[in-house]
């Protein structure tokens, strides 16, 4: 009986560590929201100020892909009825990278956007990971898991910027 108790009480603890790393609904969606408003505005620039076409081209395809998930999104915000307001424009901590590249120097550029791409699609795997293991919503889990790969990719991609 103690065993049995032993084994019950140990899969109730480990479910409940795995759905306190999930964020909340609301949660995801502002920061899987705000992560491509980022992307698409960084990417426009790279696109535009970056040195090597290697960096002009991840741009593009920055703008372009994550176009594509923030449609996405707001579809499923919107079909799933989600009380959550979409954020429409970066927030502070994104303003300020999005005004470094701004700034940077053309011989900068490309460091300063490999560098930060490679911070903000390691984040967004961490978010869309725990939200696919462990969200509240199926059809924005769905979303996370199918998204997830392609984040990874890009944060592969976004590392050989900086060789």
């Amino acid at each position: 009986m103690k065993t049995y108790l032993l084994a019950a009480l140990a899969s109730l603890a480990t479910l409940a560590l795995v759905s306190c790393g999930a964020p909340s609904t609301p949660d995801f969606v502002e920061k899987a929201a705000l992560s491509d408003l980022y992307e698409v505005e960084a990417g426009k620039i790279a696109s535009d100020k970056g040195q090597s076409e290697a960096v002009k081209k991840f741009g593009q395809h920055m703008v372009e892909a994550h176009s594509k998930t923030s449609e996405e999104l707001k579809g499923i915000v919107q079909s799933e009825k989600l009380n959550v307001a979409l954020p429409t424009e970066p927030n502070k901590k994104l303003r300020k990278m999005i005004d470094k590249l701004n700034d940077a120097k053309p011989e900068d550029f490309d460091k300063v956007y490999a560098g930060q791409q490679i911070k903000a699609h390691k984040k967004a795997a961490d978010l869309f990971d725990a939200y696919a293991e462990g969200g509240e919503n199926a059809a924005l889990k769905q979303f996370a898991a199918n998204t997830l790969p392609a984040i990874k990719q890009h944060l592969e991609e976004a590392k050989k910027l900086r060789q």
